[in-house]
């Protein structure tokens, strides 16, 4: 009897482990105002950066799921801060190389740096809608390239830039106020016993927030980033929020070797400025709604792959490509037109605020300040203060459903209600 309690506990044990893992919440930093603007050249040992704290070591874009070999050590160290004002977005980011060759051949503006280089890459969608997102790549010499993703390449997005089309092309697209600025700290192409080089980014909020609906960011409001560390001609991939997208297949949310899905990205924050405070005291009280979107669309893009069509909820949930009692709080409505392959939905949390999600990828969320003010759960928290409250919840959950639910198995054995069925096949 133990034994089957344990073998069933186990079996229960990964609906609670989606929740549960540190890196299902993407990170956020709260970048603090700066009053004057920042003199872009690649030096970032200054007293306006020295103000504010770095952010958390970029990890392997695998996060946990990622092999010991491919993760990033002391030596290899990368971080970055950032700062605002009215004009600009600031990036500082610090590339340690300890023992470890710096490579920089590119040097002609929009070549494709990661490829053959050490590179630095930035990922920034201001209205969070996976649209029209921007990329930044450059290394150790200051060689840059900039490009405008109309949606993910996974969903038939593709290059917007002075790369692939020429002023006047469809696909034209280009920076007009950015600027970058690199400094290296040994020799490049050699390993330097204290090697790095760092990274310094003025990006133009006219630039960023081209070709979108967002707006120039005021104090409270956040936009959804990412950076990128790679190396070796991109065989590894640091990132600063892991990218842990939902696989319907395993059931919980998988770190994935893909940079093109926004809607996993962490969060700048703009603040005004706090000395002292840590790189972040926020987290956005919509992210389970969003989570719960994402894990609807790549339900649906599974289904599409398998069966030609789009799905209902009750059969994502018999499938199991959901998550039935995390999809079921916020009350899908999933709308299929045409030959099927084409679908939106719309989620809503019990506080109204909703989330529409479509085949293309297209997300929209709307929440009114009003109403996230209103509401007392929706007040942001420390988020050294919310993992150690919901991991708690989800372990006195699931031991309430290991050791009551086992029971009621029995029990429904025992008064013949639980039949197997004699007209199921193996699929």
């Amino acid at each position: 009897r133990q034994q089957l309690r344990v073998i069933w506990c186990l079996s229960q044990l990964q609906f609670f482990a989606v929740s549960a893992g540190p890196w299902t919440r993407p990170r956020s930093y709260d970048a603090q105002r700066v009053a004057t603007p920042i003199q872009i050249d690649g030096d970032i040992y200054t007293p306006e950066w020295e103000e504010v704290p770095w952010s958390e070591n970029f990890v392997d874009i695998q996060g946990e799921d990622a092999p010991q070999a491919n993760r990033p050590t002391a030596k290899t160290r990368t971080r970055m801060k950032m700062r605002w004002d009215d004009q600009f977005l600031y990036i500082a980011a610090e590339m340690s190389a300890h023992d470890w060759p710096i490579i920089a051949d590119q040097t002609q503006t929009n070549s494709v740096i990661f490829s053959t280089d050490s590179d630095f890459e930035v990922f920034l969608d201001t209205d969070e809608s996976n649209y029209n997102y921007k990329e930044l790549e450059m290394n150790a010499h200051n060689t840059v390239w900039n490009l405008l993703l109309d949606k993910p390449y996974s969903d038939g997005g593709s290059e917007h830039s002075a790369r692939v089309a020429k002023p006047g092309d469809a696909k034209y697209w280009e920076v007009g106020h950015q600027k970058t600025g690199a400094k290296m700290f040994g020799v490049l192409g050699k390993p330097n016993p204290d090697g790095k080089w760092t990274a310094e980014i003025a990006l133009a909020h006219s630039d960023s927030t081209d070709r979108t609906k967002a707006a120039t960011p005021t104090v409270g409001k956040f936009w959804r980033i990412n950076f990128s560390r790679v190396e070796k001609k991109g065989k590894l991939n640091w990132v600063w929020s892991p990218q842990m997208l939902w696989s319907p297949t395993q059931h919980r949310s998988v770190g994935t070797v893909a940079m093109h899905y926004p809607d996993v990205w962490g969060y700048v924050h703009f603040v005004e400025p706090s000395p002292g405070s840590p790189a972040s005291s926020w987290t956005d009280p919509q992210w389970p709604l969003k989570a719960a979107a994402s894990q609807l669309f790549f339900a649906e893009e599974l289904a599409v792959k398998e069966t030609g069509t789009a799905v209902s909820l009750s059969v994502l949930k018999e499938k199991l490509w959901v998550n039935p009692s995390t999809i079921s709080a916020y009350h899908p409505e999933i709308v299929i037109s045409g030959s099927g392959k084409a679908w939106s939905a719309k989620l809503r949390d019990k506080h109204g605020c909703a989330a529409h999600i479509n085949g293309e990828h297209g997300l929209k969320t709307q929440c009114t300040e009003a109403l996230l003010a209103s509401h007392p759960s929706y007040v942001t928290v420390p988020t050294s203060h919310f993992y150690p409250v919901i991991v708690t919840f989800i372990i006195i959950s699931w031991a309430v459903v290991c050791w009551f639910g086992f029971e009621r198995m029995l029990q429904s054995a025992r008064d013949g209600r639980l039949q197997p069925d004699r007209g199921a096949k193996a699929s």
